[in-house]
């Protein structure tokens, strides 16, 4: 189980696993890109209207 819904700051790099470091204000509806913090490998989030949703309501549940 969860501990609860998914936060912009949860996604991982699926190659070695660190935090993105990813805000609420870094992501959109669309696709997003950019370089792992640690490996420097790409990524890309495909995002939309029901996931921004989901990430606004969590970010104004457990605020940082």
């Amino acid at each position: 189980m969860l501990p609860g819904p998914m936060r912009a700051k949860d996604f991982t790099c699926l190659y070695c696993g660190s935090k993105l470091e990813l805000t609420i204000k870094d992501v959109h509806i669309g696709e997003n890109r950019g370089s792992c913090p640690m490996c420097s490998e790409d990524f890309c989030l495909k995002i939309d209207k029901e996931d921004m949703e989901q990430l606004l309501e969590a970010e104004e549940i457990r605020p940082a």
